[in-house]
C-alpha cells in the first residue's frame, strides 16, 4: 500500500513540475496585455521601443501614417535585417506629411490598398507574437492631441488572426463587398487589381493640372479632385507638366 502511495505521489509531483515548466499540453496560452492612452502615455515611444526590439519581422497595416520618428525606427529595423512590410490606404500619398514617399525612398516594402471603402486598420505585428493595435493612427496629432487608445498584446494565438488579415491585404486576396441600390443583392469580388506597390502606383499615375492656378497634382490629391472639367488639364508625366509651366502641389508633392 505504501509503495502505491509513493508511486502516486511521485507521479503527481512530476505532473506538477512539468506543468510549472510549461509542458502541460492542455494549459491555454494566457495573453499578456498592456494598455496605453494618448496624449498622457507617450504612445509613439511605446511603439518605437517595440520596433527597436524586433528581431525578424514588422508587418504594418495603417490608415494614417505621418510620424517621422516611427518611420525612422522602421528604417533602422530594415537596416539591421528585419523584414519590414507596410500596407497603407490608397489615398495616403495625397496627404501632406504622409510617410509613404519617405518609406519608398528608404526601400521599405510598401503597398497601397484600395477597394470600395478605405483601408482603416491600425495594427502592427512584430516577430509573429506581438500585435500593437487600437484607435491610434501613427501621427503626431494622435500622439500629442487626440484621445486615443493603444493596446499591446503578446499572444501567438491572437497574432495568427492579425497575420492572416495582413497577408490577405499584402497579397491582394481580400474580399471587397459592394451593395446594389436595391439593398437585396451583394456581389463579392477579389480586390487584387487594386493592391499595388507604391512604385507601381506612381508609374501608372497621370497628373492633373489647373489651368488657372498653374499647379499640378497627383490624381488622388484632394485638391486635384476639385478641379472642374473647364479648368482641368492632364499630363502623362511630371516632366511634361513642368515643361508647360506648371508647378507641383505642395500638399500631394507630385
Amino acid at each position: 500500500m505504501r509503495k502505491r502511495v509513493s508511486i502516486l505521489l511521485l507521479a503527481l509531483s512530476a505532473i506538477l513540475i512539468l506543468s510549472q515548466a510549461g509542458f502541460c499540453p492542455t494549459s491555454p496560452e494566457v495573453p499578456q496585455v498592456e494598455v496605453f492612452f494618448s496624449p498622457q502615455d507617450n504612445c509613439a515611444r511605446e511603439i518605437i521601443s517595440r520596433i527597436d526590439d524586433a528581431k525578424s519581422s514588422v508587418y504594418i497595416a495603417m490608415y494614417f501614417f505621418t510620424s517621422r520618428p516611427i518611420a525612422q525606427a522602421l528604417v533602422k529595423a530594415k537596416d539591421r535585417g528585419v523584414d519590414v512590410k507596410v500596407c497603407l490606404d490608397k489615398e495616403q500619398p495625397a496627404y501632406e506629411y504622409s510617410k509613404s514617399e519617405y518609406l519608398r525612398n528608404k526601400e521599405i516594402n510598401t503597398r497601397l490598398v484600395g477597394g470600395s471603402g478605405i483601408m482603416h486598420h491600425k495594427f502592427c505585428v512584430i516577430d509573429e507574437h506581438i500585435v500593437i493595435t487600437g484607435s491610434y493612427n501613427w501621427t503626431a496629432r494622435a500622439d500629442l492631441e487626440n484621445d486615443e487608445s493603444l493596446v499591446v498584446i503578446n499572444s501567438r494565438e491572437i497574432v495568427k488572426k492579425f497575420l492572416k488579415e495582413f497577408n490577405q491585404l499584402w497579397q491582394g486576396v481580400k474580399i471587397d463587398t459592394y451593395k446594389y441600390k436595391d439593398k437585396t443583392r451583394m456581389e463579392k469580388v477579389p480586390t487584387q487589381d487594386v493592391i499595388k506597390s507604391f512604385t507601381q502606383e506612381r508609374k501608372e499615375s497621370i497628373y492633373i493640372g489647373h489651368k488657372g492656378t498653374k499647379k499640378f497634382h497627383r490624381p488622388n490629391c484632394r485638391f486635384g479632385k476639385r478641379i472642374s472639367e473647364k479648368n482641368r488639364i492632364t499630363f502623362s508625366s511630371r516632366k511634361e507638366a513642368i515643361n508647360q509651366g506648371y508647378i507641383p502641389c505642395k500638399v500631394c508633392k507630385p
